[in-house]
């Protein structure tokens, strides 16, 4: 059974870390290299970074099954209407063992009850996750092609249920 550990405070956030990295550097390096992931990882994915993001609201999980953390979700709501699924990684080992469908479940579930769309945003190249996705029922709504700084651009599609 996959559990749902809330990430709050700075201590928890550094514990998730190496897990974080693990995934961002496994998932991003073939799609967008290294060095894009480098510069990610310090501006979108950091410590200080993350902590910010739950000042500013961000609700942070790990996801653990049988003591180990095997990946890590967000998510913010906008405007009342959206629940924003700003992160869902599950490591290497761990995909394929249906935690993904709990997620989904859970976040299903969560939206219904704040009368909520889902919604999330995935590279364009991460045909993979893009699948999976729409399988679980989002649409690609829109292109979105955002300038991030040094040179990198992040190109996504925004998806909705």
């Amino acid at each position: 059974m996959l559990k749902k550990v809330a990430v709050k405070n700075q201590a928890e956030v550094e514990a998730l870390f190496p897990v974080i990295e693990e995934i961002w550097r496994e998932v991003f390096t073939p799609m967008i290299g290294k060095a894009q992931v480098d510069y990610m990882m310090e501006h979108y994915q950091s410590v200080p970074v993350i902590l910010a993001e739950i000042r500013e609201g961000a609700h942070y999980f790990a996801l653990r099954a049988a003591n180990e953390t095997v990946g890590y979700t967000a998510y913010e709501l906008k405007d009342d209407e959206i629940l924003f699924i700003s992160k869902l990684y599950i490591r290497q080992d761990y995909r394929g063992k249906g935690y993904m469908r709990d997620i989904f479940d859970w976040y299903e579930k969560l939206a219904n009850s704040l009368g909520c769309k889902q919604q999330l945003k995935v590279n364009q190249d991460n045909q993979r996750a893009i699948d999976i996705y729409q399988h679980r029922g989002f649409s690609v709504m829109r292109e979105q092609i955002v300038a991030i700084g040094s040179g990198f651009v992040m190109k996504d599609y925004i998806l909705e249920k």
